[in-house]
């Protein structure tokens, strides 16, 4: 009597972990029940010897009422101990839909086999934009690993930054993007030179010995129009509200305001590019 008692109240504590259950019947309530009465049984198996005869000694009851109640606790388990990973503790602080978003469609990316992609996109005249780069620059140099592919793309999302954008892709195509990028940046936000007119923009690629034709070649060319094209309609497909935003591998977002600053955005974008690796 006391081992059936003890596995039905055994049962009915596993069936209340983790979720709430609907009220137990009242056949099952009326057992219970019966089992806070049933100390009177085990009273007497302490001072009748017939007793402890039939059913065994107390300490024995108790004995098997434990390895009962220890086997039900084990089919709680369903992932056994050896099979659980060791998950990271950057796993457990970074979260989808708080430190980064998730794209409903992974987009195509320029990674080989193998990389991870990490995107920035920007625009010139963005503060925010602006006081992000050093601490970009910085992680670049601290030496993000071999497979992992760091891509800058300029959004052109109106009239004033579709400027800026092609500012970006004119320096690239010009060979002197290293140099300019940062310069691009401290002109605008320091000099205060909205580098927003021809007449502007070829006084400023002057500066890298860039001669007016060349700057009129490359401006009007056909590879920074392809480029133009390109950027705009990824930029798009990644459904940004606003900029500077990183993109890990076509399919994670995420920003200094969803990562808490600067500095800790990318602690975020590690975390990303190691889960990318893992396999999401």
């Amino acid at each position: 009597m006391i081992r059936i008692v003890a596995i039905t109240v055994a049962l009915l504590a596993f069936n209340g972990c983790g979720r709430e259950e609907a009220p137990a019947p009242a056949a099952e309530i009326e057992t219970v029940v019966v089992t806070t009465e049933d100390t009177a049984v085990a009273d007497t198996m302490a001072t009748d010897p017939a007793a402890q005869a039939e059913t065994g000694t107390i300490e024995e009851v108790m004995a098997e009422q434990a390895m009962v109640e220890e086997e039900i606790v084990l089919e709680e388990d369903v992932v056994p101990m050896a099979a659980q990973p060791s998950i990271p503790k950057a796993l457990e602080r970074y979260q989808e839909g708080r430190h980064y978003t998730t794209l409903p469609v992974a987009q195509p990316t320029s990674a080989g086999p193998g990389q991870v992609e990490v995107a920035e996109v920007f625009w010139y005249g963005c503060p925010h934009c602006y006081t992000l780069e050093p601490f970009l620059q910085s992680w670049r140099l601290d030496g993000i690993p071999d497979d992992t592919l760091f891509v800058q793309i300029p959004a052109a999302l109106n009239p004033s930054w579709q400027i800026h954008a092609r500012v970006f892709y004119t320096a690239e195509a010009l060979g002197i993007l290293e140099q300019a990028h940062p310069a691009i940046f401290r002109e605008i936000h320091v000099n205060r030179n909205p580098l927003n007119t021809r007449e502007r923009l070829v006084e400023f690629f002057a500066r890298f010995d860039v001669s007016e034709q060349d700057f009129d070649s490359a401006w009007d060319s056909f590879a920074v129009q392809t480029n133009l094209r390109r950027a705009d309609a990824q930029v798009r497909r990644f459904r940004l509200s606003g900029v500077p935003a990183v993109v890990v591998n076509g399919k994670y977002v995420t920003g200094a305001d969803l990562a808490g600053g600067n500095q800790q955005l990318f602690d975020v974008i590690n975390f990303l590019i190691a889960k990318e690796k893992r396999g999401g």
